[in-house]
């Protein structure tokens, strides 16, 4: 796994496992399972976008640095 999938999964697990938190005593414990891996993905998938568009805008701010 790169350092930067890494990092991603880290921090939605974290992201997640946060929320799941928020929440827990509004969910009966065998959904919390199930809401976890939805705030995980969720998680995910933004700070995947993020990333995206974060190297999109270097490459736009220097395209000569690649």
């Amino acid at each position: 796994m790169s350092i930067n999938r890494r990092l991603q999964h880290d921090t939605a697990f974290a992201l997640a496992t946060a929320l799941l938190d928020i929440v827990c005593n509004c969910i009966r414990e065998e959904e919390r399972r199930d809401a976890f891996e939805a705030f995980y993905e969720a998680c995910r998938a933004g700070i995947e976008a993020h990333d995206v568009r974060q190297q999109r805008m270097q490459t736009r701010l220097h395209p000569f640095n690649n």
